[in-house]
């Protein structure tokens, strides 16, 4: 059993050093670590200062002839290797290159304390196959700051929205019963005018002496009807509610058809007399 475990050990060193060593650097910052023909343990730990630094990659492997199966560079969180982001780099020969910029690292990564970049290549013909820790990225506290983690939307119960709708004007523009006001108080004025051009002011007064009860009733009620539109509106204007002026309004036009046309008829009637 002991020899069997042995064995099995010598075989996996033999396999391991049947592949070439990986040398060349990888700097940012600045700093460089280099990796060497004696392989070693040790992890080195390189920053990232800003965003406009750059995660130089420059490797080379003397088992590598041109493009492999499969090569990536696998950034990920020091912690939770499952938070990674994947980079493919360029092969030439035994050449492995590749430069990762800060700025194109996500913000979910940049706000963790230490990542780890590592090397993954694999061949179809399994020959070559090498999973590699290369070093560990130690972000900057200023690349911290700004990061923020968008969270993800997840189905289900979501919190309340709360709205405050803007409430409907109690009353319209001031300018609009400003001028129905004066519309209306014209027209009131216009109205008397026209009765003492053309009755004559003396004989306004001769006219309503032998002016009927029934037709002065209407007259007087035609007049007050008037000037109840124009209470109205002035009431509106001081903030009476559009709807109560709407229900006013419609009570004085009824009031208004029915004494205007009284006037109306007993003008006509007048007229037909000769007493204008």
């Amino acid at each position: 059993m002991r020899f069997t475990s042995t064995v099995s050990v010598l075989t996996l060193a033999m396999s391991a050093l049947s592949h070439g060593a990986l040398i060349g650097t990888i700097s940012s910052s600045g700093k460089t670590v280099h990796f060497g023909e004696i392989e070693t343990q040790e992890i080195k730990v390189l920053p990232i200062e800003s965003t406009k630094d750059v995660i130089d990659i420059r490797l080379k492997n003397d088992d590598l002839d041109g493009q492999p199966g499969q090569i990536m560079l696998s950034l990920s969180d020091a912690h939770k290797s499952s938070v990674a982001t994947h980079y493919v780099p360029s092969v030439k020969g035994s050449n492995i290159k590749y430069s990762i910029k800060a700025s194109s690292i996500p913000d979910v990564l940049l706000s963790k304390n230490q990542l780890t970049l590592g090397l993954v290549i694999a061949d179809a013909t399994g020959k070559f196959n090498l999973v590699k820790r290369l070093v560990d990225i130690k972000p900057s506290s200023e690349l911290k700051k700004p990061a923020k983690q968008e969270r993800r939307f997840e189905f289900g119960i979501q919190p309340e929205i709360h709205h405050i709708f803007k409430e409907d004007a109690k009353t319209v523009n001031p300018i609009i019963p400003i001028a129905f006001i004066a519309i209306a108080l014209a027209t009131f004025l216009a109205l008397l005018g026209s009765w003492v051009g053309f009755i004559g002011l003396n004989d306004l007064f001769k006219t309503v002496k032998s002016t009927s009860g029934g037709q002065l009733l209407q007259n007087v009620s035609f007049l007050i009807t008037l000037i109840g539109f124009e209470f109205n509106f002035f009431k509106y204007y001081l903030g009476q509610s559009i709807f109560t002026t709407m229900f006013y309004s419609f009570i004085l036009s009824l009031s208004g058809v029915y004494f205007g046309s009284g006037v109306l008829r007993y003008l006509a009637q007048n007229r037909t007399l000769g007493k204008q």
